[in-house]
């Protein structure tokens, strides 16, 4: 059976190929949800500096949305968290 799927203009180039693969962890395993950078730069065997900036790609290209959380952090004690989550256009091309 083929489906055909709406994929948004900025993969058929102008993003990298990591900003490629975070937004594929994003599509397949963060069901719409909030991800922190570190859980997606865990998925794709990428540290939590390198996932940075081609997640600032997707958010520049309008893929992706990103929020800032002020949290408990792994040593106790509260500093600033990264989430992201696909954008609502993206999230329904995705679907």
């Amino acid at each position: 059976m083929l489906t055909h799927t709406h994929i948004p203009p900025a993969l058929a180039g102008g993003i990298s190929d990591r900003a490629f693969r975070l937004y594929c962890y994003l599509v397949l395993e963060s069901d719409g949800d909030w991800a922190t950078v570190q859980a997606a730069a865990d998925a794709c065997n990428l540290t939590n500096h390198q996932a940075r900036e081609p997640l600032s790609e997707l958010r520049a290209e309008g893929m992706v949305e990103s929020r800032r959380v002020y949290e408990m952090g792994v040593h106790g004690r509260k500093t600033w968290h990264t989430h992201f989550r696909l954008s609502h256009e993206s999230s329904e091309a995705a679907a």
